[in-house]
């Protein structure tokens, strides 16, 4: 109840916030199925003999989930893994609670311990910033962990501030700290992949938006513009929930169905 009340109240704080959207999809091909069918067709492309070794090594994975299933989390935020915050500790909580002990459990990826296990990878300095570094950060901490399979989410956020006409109470020092002259208005994204920590094999995805608007003064429009953005990022990925579940569901069903 208590977690309950905490989603509740977040979406409500947000002052005419907007549905946005949400969607999930999942995936249980085959790669022996996949490659059954591939052939070498003659290309013209230089290296495409490579090219058609990479596409057969990177398709030869099966998907093999099975539940009860130990299940990392991992948030990113500008690149980076960073601890949940409370509110989504409870939220997915909740989630596990309502999908039962045959689901299994969701276990938080310890961002020191990711940084313990990794090491940058050999082919430059900058590989450490690479999408793909950070995925193989991800499911290197995620193995020491001993997890079966990783729920990387990401959140982020596009916001502006427009001036309104009462914008003229800027030109006073009392009228600025009351009269509302900002138009502050902010978007939420946030994305999620399921992936096996074992064979990197993606298993679904996830996606939700929530937009919200507040009006501020223009003495504190700054500070309400960081709290709204903070605020509507933990309700997005409230939001990014209910698309996992739907995705879990459908995984924990007969692969045919899925």
């Amino acid at each position: 109840m208590k977690s309950r009340a905490i989603q509740i109240g977040l979406l409500i704080i947000l002052s005419l916030a907007s549905i946005g959207c949400q969607s999930h999809s999942v995936q249980m091909t085959s790669g022996k199925k996949y490659l059954s069918n591939y052939t070498n067709h003659d290309v013209t492309e230089t290296n495409a003999s490579d090219l058609n070794e990479e596409v057969k090594a990177i398709a030869t994975i099966e998907p093999s989930i099975n539940f009860p299933s130990r299940i990392g989390l991992v948030k990113l935020y500008n690149g980076r893994i960073t601890n949940l915050s409370v509110q989504e500790v409870e939220a997915w909580e909740e989630l596990r609670s309502t999908m039962g002990s045959e689901f299994g459990d969701f276990i938080p990826v310890s961002p020191m311990i990711a940084e313990m296990v990794y090491t940058p990878g050999k082919t430059d300095s900058k590989s450490k910033g690479n999408p793909s570094e950070i995925f193989r950060k991800v499911r290197l901490g995620a193995a020491r962990q001993h997890l079966d399979h990783v729920l990387i989410y990401e959140v982020f956020s596009d916001t502006k501030t427009t001036k309104l006409a009462s914008s003229v109470a800027n030109w006073t020092i009392i009228g600025g700290y009351f009269v509302p002259s900002r138009e502050i208005e902010t978007t939420g994204f946030a994305n999620a992949l399921l992936l096996d920590v074992r064979n990197g094999y993606p298993y679904g995805t996830a996606s939700a938006t929530l937009n919200a608007t507040e009006f501020s003064a223009s003495q504190t429009y700054r500070d309400k513009t960081r709290n709204l953005t903070d605020k509507n990022q933990i309700s997005t990925v409230i939001k990014l929930i209910p698309q996992v579940q739907q995705m879990m569901i459908k995984l924990m069903q007969d692969p045919k169905q899925a």
